[in-house]
């Protein structure tokens, strides 16, 4: 397939779950820095998660801003958790805002690309999926990372497995599996967001 964007159904899905309520509701409250909680860092535009890009990452990425604020930017990367729930107040304070335009371009020009990257390594088989089975990964791995090791990851495991299998049957239902790391959290949106994914899974059986 080409993975060059998202398709349509998979963009709707992540901007719906990285922005919530569109344009306006971007606009309003996510064009400036938020610090989403938990092990995240100063996030801006559609999910950039400043904590997890290099500075040299993050200077391409918003290279549209002053110096002044690619500066503070910069010193972002590998603020997570509560030192980027700190540092998130300062690059407030700056006054940095992306309007949904760009963050839209920047979404579609290198933050997609960069997902499908480490998600094609981490998960072989995987351009060869349906697009929209392709893209209900993307999503996972633009919300939980790479990572497939301890128990919290083992679903993901299954899914690496099932890939090469084109099961999609399967893989929809080990991404409903993986709500058991989050019932009970207070994170519904997140087990919401399993479900969307699962859907689109099942929607290229």
């Amino acid at each position: 397939m080409n993975s060059s964007k998202p398709s349509n159904k998979t963009l709707d899905l992540l901007l719906n779950y990285e922005v919530g309520g569109g344009k306006s509701y971007y606009e309003k409250y996510l064009s400036k820095f938020t610090w989403p909680g938990g092990a995240s860092g100063p996030t801006i535009a559609i999910g950039v998660d400043c904590a997890y890009y290099s500075e040299t990452e993050l200077v391409k990425i918003f290279s549209f801003l002053s110096k002044e604020q690619l500066d503070k930017i910069k010193k972002a990367s590998g603020k997570s958790g509560e030192r980027g729930k700190e540092y998130t107040k300062t690059l407030r304070s700056a006054g940095i805002i992306v309007d949904w335009d760009k963050a839209r371009d920047i979404f579609q020009k290198l933050t997609w690309p960069k997902f499908t990257k480490l998600a094609e390594k981490t998960f072989p088989g995987l351009s060869d999926l349906h697009p929209d089975a392709y893209g209900a990964i993307i999503s996972l791995v633009f919300n939980r990372g790479t990572s497939l090791k301890g128990d919290s990851r083992k679903e993901m495991v299954n899914i690496k497995n099932l890939i090469p299998k084109k099961d999609y049957k399967k893989i929809a239902k080990e991404f409903r599996n993986m709500k058991r790391i989050w019932i009970g959290k207070n994170l519904d949106g997140l087990l919401e967001r399993r479900d969307a994914e699962a859907k689109l899974v099942e929607s290229c059986v």
